[in-house]
């Protein structure tokens, strides 16, 4: 269990490392960035189509993504929508909906998403925990959030109006069509409907101030300009720029294309695509063009500007697109597996865009997502994979085991001659090989250690050398979903495993050795294999390539009275106590860590604290597990009552981590 603790401990290292710098990252908290669907922010946007990170969702990612603290918010035709840390792309957690979930918004600590199944459901934006969740008549298209109100449009022709805090309902407003996404500016609601019409509502009352007919469907989403005006595209081919408060057109222009791109206004200049395979960007002022780019493709994406003069867009080329705000001039693209209608949103120089290939992209430079970054979220698996690496390591260890028991002593549980018999149908050289490998507890030779006092031995060198290792890679390729960033992370993670594996380990073997139990690191190799099987598979390192092992009472009977202390003598004399006792008390030396490491992410340390925590809460769990050759097993054969007790602790504690934090 120690070296489990130690395995903890250096996930808080790890955690400490990270934490050292902070930065929070710009939000692009709704579609197309604010509730007026500008598709502008004075963030930078990335000049390289470096993926830092891509994650798989089960469905295509078709609307848009937003992001808010440090993480993003993405929709999944899966009927999910997931919370992903920003720098990493690790899943915080998912909610399932009943049907397709459209582009969220977030404010004020919630998200809120419509669904295909009618509803629009309010989350905690920390673990995904249903708040409220409203019905309405048809599909609920991508919520706008603005003045501790939710406003979104439906299929069943109406625009609805709720209290934020709460899902009531404050006013709907009907159209002879679907309406789509509304955008919201001060005291008023815009919105376009399939009824050929762009209408304007008091947004406190839903009643109408005006409404423009196009002559056909309005699919795109009003962009609402500071200086007055609402830019909108059209089925029939047309971009329009009306007067925000009469309604009145002040220009059109003709593209040759079906508009379903909502337009992104800045620095006097309005960006949108069509279906005729390009992005226009038009004089705001008179809706002249400034130039076209073509695609390969429809291009049904909304633009995001960046503040560094940057558009970023998706077409139905399957492609992402970055090209100069002033002169159209392409300077990066970028290839998906899928169709890209997802509207990208821009955070911290990093661009965050969706694929019809079911992944979300996050793209950047390691500069971009500088170190301060990196280290600004503290590491929490999902709960996903987290069960996942847990069934696979306990699966593992007790086959490994059990067909060890059985190779070595096939016959054993018949005891009697036929037990004694098999009992040495393997020579003693594999046989050692083998209990090494499963159990670490070969050679342990009390009465040549009783006198070493706390000094290391040789081997116990070696085991921590590799358990540094071993810890500051796994923890580093956890924290980090991209092998540039490793290298952020790697020297601070590094610091720490040296800390965790040489303070941690101390105090515990320490403690055993007061006592007058001999407790020894050793390399474990089973537990190597299980620690790089988990880590590479879920990112969840639930295991430890090194263990403590102990030897008192059992090498007692042979060794010499007087090389024992007087405390290991009363101890061989209660030996179920004994082997109850030493393994439980390295546990509660793991909890007694986490709570410190809690303490430290209380303090605002977090991930320091977080890492911490989850190095200490994962040994704990991993080594209350009661199955050959863990404490957990031991504790159990000699006391189901103290192993209950800490197995159920250590399980709420997991449990509490994974779904809270």
């Amino acid at each position: 269990m120690r070296h489990k603790i130690a395995a903890c401990l250096i996930f808080c290292l790890l955690t400490i490392s990270i934490i050292g710098s902070t930065v929070a990252a710009a939000d692009w908290p709704m579609f197309h960035y604010d509730s007026s669907h500008t598709g502008y922010t004075t963030d930078a946007g990335p000049l390289t189509n470096n993926v830092l990170w891509k994650y798989t969702t089960g469905g295509t990612v078709e609307s848009s993504i937003v992001i808010s603290g440090g993480y993003v918010y993405a929709p999944s035709a899966d009927n999910n929508v997931y919370c992903l840390n920003a720098t990493t792309g690790h899943q915080v957690w998912n909610y399932t909906t009943g049907g397709y979930v459209w582009g969220p918004a977030i404010a004020n600590g919630y998200v809120y998403v419509g669904s295909d199944d009618h509803k629009v459901y309010c989350l905690s934006a920390q673990t995904g925990a249903l708040v409220w969740s409203y019905s309405t008549g048809g599909y609920v298209y991508t919520p706008t959030v603005a003045n501790g109100y939710v406003y979104i449009g439906s299929n069943d022709r109406n625009v609805y109006c709720l209290n934020a805090s709460t899902g009531a309902q404050v006013w709907n407003f009907t159209t002879q069509g679907e309406v789509y996404v509304p955008s919201v500016s001060g005291s008023y609601v815009y919105i376009g409907s399939s009824d050929s019409n762009v209408y304007c509502l008091n947004a406190n009352t839903g009643a109408k101030i005006w409404s423009y007919s196009t002559g056909n469907y309005v699919l795109s989403t009003p962009a609402v300009s500071g200086n007055g005006y609402v830019y909108v595209g059209g089925y029939d081919h047309n971009v329009y720029c009306l007067n925000a408060s009469t309604g009145a057109q002040v220009w059109s222009y003709a593209t040759g294309g079906i508009i379903f791109s909502s337009p992104a206004v800045a620095n006097s200049y309005v960006y949108i695509g069509s279906e005729d395979n390009n992005v226009y960007c038009l004089n705001a002022q008179t809706g002249a063009q400034v130039w076209s780019y073509s695609t390969s493709s429809k291009v049904l994406c909304s633009p995001a500007v960046s503040g560094n003069g940057y558009v970023y867009v998706g077409s139905e080329d399957h492609k992402v697109y970055c090209l100069s705000a002033q002169t159209g001039t392409l300077v990066w693209s970028y290839t998906t597996s899928g169709v890209v209608t997802s509207a990208p949103a821009l955070s911290d120089g990093v661009l965050y865009i969706g694929s019809f290939d079911m992944n979300v992209y996050a793209f950047g430079t390691p500069s971009s997502t500088n170190s301060s970054n990196v280290v600004a979220n503290g590491w929490v698996p999902s709960p996903t994979p987290a069960v996942a690496a847990i069934v696979v390591a306990v699966a593992l260890t007790g086959a490994v085991s059990f067909l060890f028991s059985m190779v070595s002593n096939p016959l054993g549980s018949l005891g009697g001659k036929a037990g004694e018999k098999t009992k040495g149908i393997l020579p003693d050289n594999i046989k050692s090989w083998l209990e090494d490998f499963v159990e670490s507890r070969h050679e342990i030779n009390v009465e040549a250690k009783i006198g070493a006092s706390y000094l290391p031995t040789g081997p116990e060198i070696l085991a921590y050398g590799i358990a540094i290792v071993a810890l500051t890679l796994a923890f580093s390729y956890a924290e980090v979903n991209s092998l540039a960033n490793i290298f952020e992370v790697l020297p601070l993670i590094l610091v720490t495993s040296v800390l965790v594996v040489l303070v941690q380990k101390f105090v515990s073997i320490a403690l055993m050795r007061k006592l007058g139990v001999w407790s020894e690191y050793k390399i474990w190799p089973l537990g190597l294999v299980l620690f790089l099987v988990t880590t590479l598979a879920f990112r969840v390192p639930f295991s430890s390539p090194t263990r403590d092992v102990e030897a008192s009472h059992e090498p007692a009977e042979q060794a010499p009275p007087s090389s024992l202390t007087p405390e290991a003598h009363s101890l061989s004399k209660h030996t179920e106590l004994f082997e109850a006792i030493v393994p439980a008390s390295e546990i509660l030396v793991g909890v007694l860590f986490a709570g410190l490491f809690f303490i430290i992410l209380k303090s605002g340390f977090t991930l320091v604290g977080s890492t911490g925590l989850a190095m200490c809460i994962i040994g704990s769990f991993f080594e209350s597990l009661p199955i050959e050759p863990l404490d957990g097993k031991d504790i159990y054969d000699h006391s189901k009552m103290i192993w209950a007790a800490i197995f159920l602790g250590t399980l709420i504690l997991f449990a509490l981590w994974v779904l809270l934090l």
